[in-house]
């Protein structure tokens, strides 16, 4: 059931973030995270009270406490995410983020006391090729910094990861509420800050709500990582590249080269080989 949850999740992600980063190819970055933060933390509201009404819940001022500085690295991530998916193609900057994510949750996983068997390890080691075929290119001009934003993406949505694993079963969904407050505040800190304009065009602003339906993976990753490994779910959750890839041919067309094609294959191979432990 956990890894069926932590598939749910990779794939609410792909589609989510596809929409977040449709939208900044015309609206400013900071100017979409805010809106979508604001239709997650709406739904979270929705997510919570149901979850309370079917289940029962005690949360605790530490949960809240996890799901705010869970809210602070989601943003920081999904910032550098949709940066990166303004700037470059979706095929490359996602397969990036996804490796970095699935790695540091993973050793995070191994050095407090989970232990995996040998596949995990051998996809570990195809993670630095597969993210170097990615994003490397021959031409001098298309060198892709922009594989930074994948990183920096990564490293935020790992911090994410091992944030919310840290709620205790009792807490519920509310945690989730602090969660995207946060992310709202800080979203709305970075547009001030920035002098940016939240008025955008009526398709982008729709794009940008849509892109709040990422509360949906939060939820199937709360549940997973409660009676799942960490390092496990996390894993599979970073899976939503392929989703990404598929949303980007069907929509743009976007046909990566042979040398990126290998890069994803790998990506898809090492997450894979990680999560059959």
């Amino acid at each position: 059931m956990a890894i069926l949850l932590a598939g749910l999740t990779s794939i609410f992600y792909g589609v989510f973030d596809f929409a977040g980063g449709m939208a900044t190819r015309r609206a400013p970055v900071f100017a979409v995270a805010f809106w979508s933060n604001i239709m997650a933390l709406a739904l979270s509201g929705v997510v919570a009270f149901v979850y309370h009404m079917a289940f029962g819940s005690a949360v605790s001022l530490p949960d809240l406490a996890w799901g705010a500085a869970s809210g602070v690295a989601a943003v920081a991530g999904v910032v550098a995410y949709y940066e990166g998916l303004a700037k470059g193609k979706m095929a490359v900057v996602a397969p990036v983020s996804a490796i970095t994510l699935s790695l540091i949750p993973f050793m995070f996983g191994l050095l407090t006391g989970e232990r995996y068997a040998l596949l995990p390890w051998i996809g570990v080691a195809l993670a630095a090729p597969a993210m170097w075929l990615t994003v490397a290119t021959g031409i001098r001009e298309d060198r892709p910094g922009k594989a930074i934003y994948g990183l920096g993406a990564g490293l935020g949505f790992s911090l994410m990861f091992i944030g919310l694993a840290q709620i205790s079963g009792e807490a519920g969904m509310w945690p989730l509420i602090p969660f995207r407050c946060v992310s709202v505040a800080t979203a709305g800190v970075l547009v001030k800050a920035q002098g940016i304009p939240l008025r955008m065009a009526r398709t982008e602003l729709l794009l940008s709500l849509a892109a709040g339906g990422a509360i949906l993976a939060n939820l199937t990753y709360v549940l997973a990582v409660r009676i799942g490994p960490l390092g496990l779910v996390a894993v599979v959750s970073a899976l939503y590249p392929a989703v990404v890839v598929v949303m980007a041919f069907l929509v743009y067309r976007e046909r990566p080269g042979r040398r990126r094609i290998v890069g994803l294959l790998l990506s898809l191979g090492a997450v894979s080989l990680i999560a059959l432990n």
